[in-house]
Parts: C-alpha cells; structure tokens; sequence
C-alpha cells in the first residue's frame, strides 16, 4: 500500500498504538495510554486517506481482439467501471499506453477523449466526468482504439498497468480463426523484477487471465506464441 518513507511512518504509528496500550496495561496513566492509541489510529487514517488513489475500479476488462490471421488489424477495449474516492473527482486519466505509430482512433465512451497528450514515450487520455453525475456512485467508462499492423510477428502481448486501486483485473486475446495458438504465458513487472503468474485459460482462439488485487503500479502482461501466417492465407488475402 505504501513506500518505504510511508511505510516508516506506518510502523511508527503502529508503535505508538503498542506503546498506549502498555502504559494502560502496565501502569495508572490510562488516559495518557489512550491519547497514544487514538492519536496513532488516526494518523494511520490520515495517511491510508492520503496514500488512496483519486480513483477505485471493482472490474477492469482489457480486451485485444485481433481480426485477421496476418495481424495487420486489431482493436483494443478497456471496460470499467470507476468510483470516485472524493465527490470533487471529475477528471479520469487512462495512462500509461505506449507511444507508437501503429495505435489510432482513440475513443472514450464512443467519443473524442477531451485531452490527449504525449509524456514518457505513453499517452495519457483524459475524460471529464459531467458534473451533475454522482462518480462516487459508479460510473462506467470504455476505453478503444484501433491498431494497424502490430501484431503480424509470430508473439504478441497484451500489456495493463495499475494506475488506480483495483479489485480484479481481466485480461482478454480474442483471435482469429485460421492461425492456432501455440503457447501462451502470464507474469507480472514490478520494481525491476519479473514473476511469472499462474497460466491462463485457452479455449479454441480465445486466452484469458483474471488477478485479484493486482499490485499498484505493475504490469501485467498476458503473451502468446502462433506460428507465421500460412500461405493459403496469405494468398486467399489477395482475392
């Protein structure tokens, strides 16, 4: 939940609760026991408060459908739902997508995002929420756009990034029929490491992940493997 600095903090807090609780049990100055404990859950409140992201999500679906055998054209769905941690929270950023040549025809909600821009080799997508909506209540939001050519190699990936507290993650490739799925495999990179993560499901051309609690600020990648593209394909493409 928090970094090292927030996590001496914490422990520090937690010190102090250990600490009231001793003066209580062990001597006659209860009341300066309980202004150690009150005083040390509050903190820890404050700061889980602090430390929260502007923005919670029940269920995330990421969705990669590619469509024909070459990997020439594919679209991408991101479904959630959000939830405002403040009643002020009327601006929603998706984060963290690659900067590349490849990637069009950015929607939200089957519209324009209100802000694009580029930082860091990722865009950054922007929504405002209308006013009159109460987002603490939940509001729906999908993300899509189109890519031309990005998935013509014989490996492929389907990348998230947890920007925002999330409760489940569900990570879909949906492909085409005519080129089989020779292998696939889901991990996880965070603070320079890499872990792999139990396999996912195959069913006929469709791969599927879904984690629980994913980590705050990891990638999740979900990989696969297809042979090249056949010729008969190839072939029946220029017809």
């Amino acid at each position: 939940m928090f970094d090292r600095p927030n996590q001496l903090i914490f422990y520090a807090n937690i010190v102090a609760i250990v600490f009231g609780a001793v003066v209580i049990l062990f001597s006659d100055f209860f009341l300066t026991g309980m202004a150690f404990i009150i005083c040390g859950i509050l903190l820890i409140l404050e700061q889980i408060k602090q430390n929260k992201s502007a923005f919670s999500i029940l269920d995330l679906t990421k969705t990669l459908t590619i469509h024909d055998t070459s990997g020439s054209n594919a679209t991408q769905t991101q479904k959630q739902v959000i939830t405002a941690c403040h009643v002020d929270n009327k601006v929603y950023w998706f984060k963290n997508i690659p900067v590349v040549d490849s990637i069009s025809n950015f929607k939200i909600n089957g519209e324009a995002p209100d802000v694009l821009k580029q930082e860091n080799g990722d865009y950054h997508l922007c929504v405002k929420i209308p006013t009159e909506l109460k987002v603490t209540n939940g509001f729906d939001l999908t993300l899509s756009y189109d890519y031309q050519n990005a998935f013509t190699k014989t490996e492929g990936m389907l990348t998230h990034v947890v920007s925002d507290d999330t409760r489940h993650l569900h990570l879909i490739v949906e492909l085409p029929k005519g080129r089989s799925i020779t292998s696939a495999r889901v991990f996880c990179r965070h603070n320079g490491s890499e872990e792999g993560l139990l396999p996912p499901v195959v069913t006929g051309q469709k791969i599927e992940t879904e984690i629980t609690d994913p980590i705050l600020g990891a990638e999740y990648c979900l990989h696969w493997n297809w042979p090249e593209d056949g010729i008969k394909q190839k072939i029946g493409r220029l017809f």
